[in-house]
């Protein structure tokens, strides 16, 4: 079946340093979906989607189309092992740099970026369309104002998660 929001981007590396890999808890991943309350008919991209975890949750819960971006290429193993084992056939993970992909068609961007990555791509993401959604968690976008902040305290690790939203004009 083909992928109604077919998206592609150059993919290369620039020498650019490895980002780390932390994972949003599962609780805060939880309620970053629910305030992007994808649709069927959506996509859904993960920049650095690191275990795949927000687009598995994504298809699985909201059945809407999912890309995870990611350069590691043992996470991005995991993650189609993990694709294929919950049979989530419009959930898929390419392996690249999330600086370089064109994510600008999509109706929903997730990320957990540290503030140095985000100021490098926020010109990009308000070239997206009207009404697309961006939940960032824990760090802002510079230079933009969500229109929309929740907590989030997380039972694994205790602490209190800050999601933001942010609505494409």
């Amino acid at each position: 079946m083909g992928h109604p929001h077919q998206i592609s981007g150059k993919m290369r590396s620039e020498g650019r340093k490895p980002l780390p890999f932390v994972p949003s808890p599962r609780d805060v991943v939880e309620k970053m979906l629910s305030v992007a309350d994808p649709s069927p008919d959506e996509l859904l991209v993960d920049l650095g989607s690191g275990d795949g975890r927000v687009i598995l949750s994504a298809t699985k819960d909201y059945n809407c189309w999912s890309i995870g971006v990611e350069k590691n290429p043992r996470l991005v193993e995991l993650t189609r092992k993990n694709i294929l084992s919950l049979g989530l056939g419009k959930a898929r993970v390419v392996r690249g740099d999330l600086y370089d992909y064109d994510f600008t068609k999509a109706d929903i961007i997730t990320l957990y970026l540290l503030p140095e990555v985000l100021k490098i791509l926020s010109p990009k993401f308000f070239k997206m369309r009207k009404g697309a959604r961006i939940i960032s968690h824990d760090y802002t976008i510079p230079g933009y104002e969500p229109s929309e902040i929740y907590e989030v305290k997380s039972i694994e690790t205790g602490r209190i998660h800050k999601i933001y939203l942010y609505l494409v004009k």
